[in-house]
């Protein structure tokens, strides 16, 4: 998912100021070393280059598809992915368990249809990845610019808190490694992102944006692990009841008591932070020196 070799984008389009644009020409633009390929059934090419009507029509089976089509089609897409073979998803529409029942029927359809052909997702409703490896860089999103390469990798289950981000850390000349946006996490979750960070040689620092945990047990023995090797540093969203509200309406979080989440966190070694601010500033200090040993 973070260095495929090849990509499809499946909603790749030349209307200006559409997600499907942005996603592709970022994979285009943005010297991405591997082959991408725009699927649009519409237009024969897109950005001049050669478009194809289906996932089905390309040449090979892909490693990875960026998905961003309305969400009515995402099933049909996810199964026409499994036939082809492709590995993984990023799907970025919106229009799922964030939006009410029916939209958390349809995420229930893509999870076991994606489960049935062995596919893992980062999905729905995100704004995709971002690898800057000289050797991938990959920007399978549709955020305004490509950070520059560094050794911070970041989190976040809010997508438009992760363009804030990308955005001030470019201001302030922050490299990031990786960048994920986990979305509704109708798969791959916190749980999972940590632990391959824990194994990325080119991630020092690891920044989470949480707004609820899918797996707390699991959470605390895996960043217990992480944090033996590599510091964590969180901002919890949620805080007040109106902040819960709010990040229920986006990704259909479900809200948890706020002492809980803090017990969780300080338990499993993770800094919790209150601002984005403070959040890159403890990323700097620890960017720059090893982890502080323990003493006796």
């Amino acid at each position: 998912m973070f260095a495929p070799k090849s990509v499809a984008v499946i909603g790749a389009s030349n209307r200006k100021g559409s997600v499907g644009r942005a996603v592709f020409t970022n994979i285009l633009l943005n010297e991405y070393t591997g082959t991408v390929y725009p699927v649009n059934p519409k237009d024969r090419s897109i950005s001049g280059v050669r478009s194809y009507p289906s996932v089905q029509d390309l040449p090979e089976s892909v490693d990875m598809a960026v998905v961003v089509v309305p969400a009515a089609v995402v099933p049909s897409v996810t199964e026409e992915c499994g036939k082809k073979g492709v590995k993984s998803l990023i799907i970025i529409s919106a229009g799922f368990k964030e939006v009410g029942q029916d939209g958390a029927a349809l995420e229930h359809q893509v999870s076991s249809l994606a489960q049935k052909y062995s596919l893992r997702m980062v999905c729905p409703n995100c704004l995709g990845t971002i690898n800057t490896d000289p050797e991938v860089r990959l920007n399978a999103s549709f955020a305004s610019q490509m950070p520059v390469e560094g050794s911070i990798a970041f989190a976040s289950q809010s997508g438009a808190l992760g363009e804030a981000v990308i955005d001030y850390a470019a201001g302030e000349g922050i490299g990031f490694s990786k960048f994920i946006s986990v979305g509704n996490k109708a798969d791959v979750n916190e749980n999972d992102i940590l632990e391959y960070l824990r194994a990325d040689p080119k991630t020092k620092v690891i920044l989470l944006y949480v707004e609820d945990i899918v797996d707390g047990r699991k959470f605390v023995d895996t960043v217990t692990r992480v944090t033996e090797e590599k510091p964590i540093i969180a901002v919890k969203a949620g805080v007040s009841p109106e902040g819960a509200k709010a990040a229920s309406s986006h990704t259909g979080a479900l809200a948890g008591s706020d002492e809980a989440y803090n017990a969780i966190l300080k338990q499993s070694g993770v800094l919790r932070v209150e601002s984005i601010i403070d959040l890159f500033d403890y990323a700097r200090a620890f960017a720059k020196q090893p982890p502080p040993r323990e003493t006796e």
